[in-house]
């Protein structure tokens, strides 16, 4: 659903998204979950990650939103 959201522009779905991910995962399980949802949305984080990715959280988020770029040029016909 957050990708969705975030393709299509829809700011406060993807708040209500990853707010319910955060409550999803509050017992650790999974959390990074709603840090690649901030990524694909462009938004930061509320603080600062516990994940320990395999390349650098810049690298992560660059590749997350990526997706979501490319995916809105070709909705755009571009």
């Amino acid at each position: 659903m957050c990708f969705h959201h975030a393709v299509v522009g829809a700011d406060g779905s993807v708040s209500a998204t990853i707010s319910r991910l955060r409550d999803l995962t509050r017992n650790g399980d999974y959390a990074y979950y709603a840090d690649i949802a901030r990524f694909m949305a462009a938004l930061p984080l509320p603080e600062p990650s516990t994940t320990r990715w395999t390349k650098s959280e810049d690298d992560v988020r660059s590749a997350w939103r990526h997706l979501v770029q490319t995916r809105q040029e070709h909705l755009a016909g571009n």
